[in-house]
């Protein structure tokens, strides 16, 4: 296989027989229940019945049998369309990075500099020779690739062709398909099985596995939503029980009015830590209740109590305003440093208010907004001066973004949702290495605000070169931070604090947020509610800024 045979692969390319097979395996479950349901016992015996009760059974085994082959089938398409993701992903990068440094690429998937090294610095000539070995592991990881996902949807097939499954199980244990929620599976395969369930088996999946499902990147926010108001409700009986039991030990008495809390005699410091954790938990519960009661149309996507381990030291929350699942336009918002999820309910009215805006620019079309505090922001300018939070943080919301149009892309037409990315200050750096990572044709259109940096630039992001947007006020005190950065001593002119600046990438293109009205500018000023900030946001939402 050379590079000339990957250039034209897509996944989508496979949608057609995955739901061609989605549709089978629910007839094919129906009918697999109807023989299961005939009764040959009942005011019969002999010969006859024993014929009939073991042809019955005959065509209830062949029943299970045929789900087994077709559930092999859909896994394994799903698991060849997730790879072939990875190959145009692969593809992409390689591209970006040769039309980005000018670099050629051969037939055979050799890539060169036609930079003559004569007129290069060191520096240049060190970068560009990182850029064209990493351009080089692009070609060859996608090529790699490729001969796997070739040589594995070819065994399915010859196993399928020779009617042998990998698994036959009773009708009542999901045959087919998996029994529980796919763990480590890729969105479009998590997508795909849950596409293939009956809505019996749906339901009996939130019944049996909400928490798993609330955060599964790939199913419907329907059942997300669902499953995870479950465990927020649960989790609040659960805190306050806890919460009486430790003041009950404790005789914790709350103080009075001028009172000082230190006054207060606690008999066991290690059960006064435990109240002050659960009492934290508790107010995370309600601000993210608090969130979801502001509207009544909004969805929990993602709810992830924090656990005090690197990457979620804190709790994870998303709330949606709209319906994600049949929303023409999708936007997505990251905030920034200081952000917890005790702020939901003001970062779900700015979403709130955002959609009403971007409702008012389409016609007729519909508009979900979602405020997404999926990764631990930093607390502070210290915790903010690393990227470690970025990156943990943008594996998080490519799989979420992913997800979105994975649930979406259903009967062969596409998702049909235009999703974009907003990300302020530090959200802004989170949102780049997300949207660098997410596939190609996920995100169609990107804007950062505030921004201290971006992922490599404009170039390594797989959103539409036309419809990536940076806003910024001539008095926000990030473009000064920025400036100072880019003017030290042996850092590129446009360097930002954590990253490229992207006020100063040709890739963005620039976006007023002033006008003779506004009053409110800033490093804050860019959600303030009717303000030409927000009104620019709402245009990149539904696709018609610049």
């Amino acid at each position: 296989m050379i590079w000339e045979d990957v250039l034209g692969w897509k996944e989508d390319a496979l949608d057609l027989a995955i739901d061609a097979l989605i549709r089978i395996r629910k007839r094919a479950y129906t009918v697999g229940e109807y023989i299961q349901s005939i009764d040959v016992t009942s005011g019969w015996s002999g010969a006859g019945a024993t014929a009939a009760q073991e042809r019955r059974d005959s065509l209830e085994d062949s029943s299970e049998l045929v789900l087994g082959l077709i559930g092999d089938l859909i896994s394994g398409l799903s698991t060849a369309q997730h790879g072939v993701a990875e190959v145009r992903l692969s593809v992409s990068e390689a591209l970006s990075r040769a039309g980005f440094f000018g670099f050629d690429i051969s037939a055979s998937g050799n890539v060169s500099d036609p930079t003559p090294a004569c007129w290069l610095d060191i520096d240049e000539k060190l970068e560009r020779e990182a850029a064209l070995n990493a351009a080089q592991r692009n070609v060859r990881d996608a090529l790699d690739k490729a001969a796997d996902v070739d040589a594995a949807l070819k065994a399915v097939f010859d196993a399928v062709g020779q009617g042998k499954a990998s698994q036959v199980e009773d009708l009542s244990d999901t045959p087919g398909l998996a029994d529980s929620p796919p763990v480590g599976a890729s969105t479009q395969e998590v997508a795909a099985w849950w596409d293939a369930l009956t809505d019996e088996e749906r339901q009996r999946m939130i019944r049996e596995y909400p928490r798993q499902l609330g955060n599964l990147d790939g199913i419907d926010a329907w059942a997300r939503n669902e499953a995870n108001q479950h465990n927020l409700d649960e989790d609040l009986t659960a805190v306050e029980q806890r919460i009486a039991e430790l003041e009950g030990q404790l005789n914790y008495k709350e103080p009075k009015p001028g009172e000082p809390s230190d006054n207060i005699s606690y008999q066991d410091p290690a059960l006064v830590t435990e109240l002050q954790d659960l009492e934290r938990q508790r107010d995370d519960i309600l601000s993210i209740k608090d969130a979801l009661a502001q509207g009544s149309h909004t969805q929990l996507l993602l709810y992830e109590p924090a656990t005090g381990g690197p990457g979620n030291e804190l709790t994870h929350a998303a709330i949606a305003v709209g319906n994600v699942d049949t929303a023409d336009y999708v936007a997505t918002y990251v905030p920034g440093m200081t952000t917890t999820v005790e702020d939901m309910p003001g970062l779900t009215k700015d979403m709130q208010n955002l959609r009403r805006i971007a409702n008012g620019n389409t016609d007729g079309e519909s508009v979900a907004t979602v405020a997404w505090m999926g990764y631990d922001a930093p607390p502070d300018v210290p915790a903010a001066a690393g990227l470690g939070r970025a990156e943990t943080g943008g594996d998080s919301l490519a799989a979420f973004v992913e997800g979105i149009e994975d649930s979406r892309n259903v009967d062969g037409t596409g998702s049909g949702v235009y999703q974009t990315v907003l990300g302020h200050s530090y959200g802004s750096t989170t949102s780049s290495y997300g949207v660098a990572q997410a596939r190609p044709g996920v995100v169609d259109g990107y804007a950062v605000f505030g921004s201290p940096g971006v992922f490599h630039g404009s170039w390594d992001m797989n959103v539409p070169e036309d419809n990536r947007y940076v806003l910024r006020f001539d008095n926000d005190p990030m473009g000064w931070g920025n400036a100072i950065v880019s003017g030290s001593d042996g850092v590129p002119p446009g360097s930002g604090a954590l990253g490229k600046d992207p006020y100063y990438d040709d890739g963005f293109t620039h976006l007023n947020p002033k006008d003779a009205n506004t009053t409110v500018t800033g490093h804050s000023g860019y959600l303030v509610n009717n303000s030409k900030a927000q009104e620019q946001l709402a245009n990149v939402v539904v696709g018609t800024a610049g």
